[in-house]
């Protein structure tokens, strides 16, 4: 079971999700998850003895397919939000839920820029900058997370008419790359490839105590999963140590 079965993007429709076969199980994953998953996939398949069909998407998204009937077996969220909107409305699995990887965010700035020394300085380039960054609130987890940063730090007032919205991770980095931004919020994981590659610095990384809850990544089997006992074995795989290490190398946090 080593063919390159993960879909990425969206690609995976609710029709074509329809025609897997019963002992395989489907996979709806945060998008910031996808180098981890096709890291780990030949290993997973293995372990939980069945092909594995991955359907990557901002959380919201994956959160609303569900509720409209799409055949899936396990999601992967990068929002607690979504999350407990399904298990309310009966689409999870009570008790199968675990919560085994985090996430920090991060402020990134233009290449050149020089990391903040502290809180103040943080936000002092904030309240001076001409534009920030960020993924829309409505759409995806880290804007939830900037939003909720900018509000404990007393920016949000200042910063609210100069805050430029992006989709996705990827919008965001592209506002910053392309100099529209010189700063933007993202979650580590989704920056750090650009860190590493020297298109962004990191500025200021905001410690857990920011957020009214930790960055936490909640998986768990939906009800309407076709084969249970694997989708357990998936999530039983996601947390062992294989995957453990990827997560690790892909710069998240496992407790």
């Amino acid at each position: 079971m080593n063919s390159r079965i993960l879909v990425t993007g969206l690609l995976l429709t609710a029709w074509s999700i329809a025609t897997c076969a019963a002992q395989d199980i489907t996979l709806a994953a945060a998008a910031s998850l996808t180098d981890v998953l096709f890291q780990i996939q030949d290993d997973a398949q293995n372990a939980v003895g069945a092909q594995i069909f991955v359907n990557l998407g901002l959380s919201a998204t994956l959160r609303r397919q569900i509720e409209e009937g799409a055949p899936v077996d396990v999601f992967f969220s990068a929002a607690r939000e979504d999350m407990e909107a399904l298990a309310r409305e009966g689409f999870i699995i009570a008790g199968s839920r675990r919560d085994f990887i985090r996430d920090s965010l991060v402020l990134v700035g233009e290449p050149g820029m020089k990391p903040a020394a502290g809180p103040q300085d943080m936000q002092y380039l904030v309240k001076s900058a001409h534009a920030i960054a960020m993924c829309s609130p409505d759409s995806a987890p880290a804007g939830r997370y900037a939003l909720e940063a900018l509000k404990k730090y007393g920016m949000y007032d200042s910063a609210k008419t100069r805050l430029a919205l992006g989709g996705s991770f990827r919008e965001v980095l592209q506002f910053v790359q392309n100099r529209s931004a010189p700063l933007g919020f993202l979650f580590f994981t989704d920056a750090l490839s650009a860190l590493r590659a020297g298109s962004v610095v990191s500025i200021f990384r905001f410690p857990t105590e920011t957020f009214s809850e930790p960055i936490a990544y909640p998986v768990a089997v939906t009800t309407a999963s076709r084969n249970k006992s694997k989708a357990e074995k998936l999530i039983e795989f996601l947390q062992g140590d294989v995957a453990r290490s990827a997560f690790e190398k892909a710069g998240f946090e496992v407790p």
